[in-house]
């Protein structure tokens, strides 16, 4: 807090209480999803879960942390991915080279059926 004296009378000025962060905020801050900000959620999912996930993904809108069911699940599957990114960036490069694997074999077999047809 600053003072500033001023003849006899000493005029306090008031510090700025820091931002009190809604629940959801919070919640948000904690889970957050390091590489997802600003990214378009445009590619629709759907999953089952069980009773309790779903119980837990409910209470999370009826509290009002998320919007939706969908707004919760999206949130909470980004912010485990984003925790782990080194784990899944390896994973999705051996998914690339599997990938690639099997488009060459499937090459290969569709031009040895085809020679063969000939």
């Amino acid at each position: 807090m600053q003072s500033i004296r001023i003849g006899l009378t000493i005029v306090t000025e008031k510090e700025e209480k820091p931002k009190r962060l809604s629940l959801r905020e919070r919640v948000l801050k904690n889970i957050s999803a390091d590489g997802f900000e600003g990214e378009e959620r445009d590619i629709p999912v759907v999953a089952r879960m069980n009773k309790r996930v779903v119980d837990t993904l409910d209470s999370l809108v009826a509290i009002g942390i998320f919007k939706s069911r969908s707004e919760a699940a999206a949130a909470l599957v980004e912010g485990a991915i984003s925790s782990r990114e080194d784990f899944f960036e390896d994973i999705r490069k051996q998914a690339a080279s599997l990938s690639e694997r099997q488009d060459a074999a499937m090459k290969e077999a569709q031009d040895a059926i085809l020679g063969k047809l000939k």
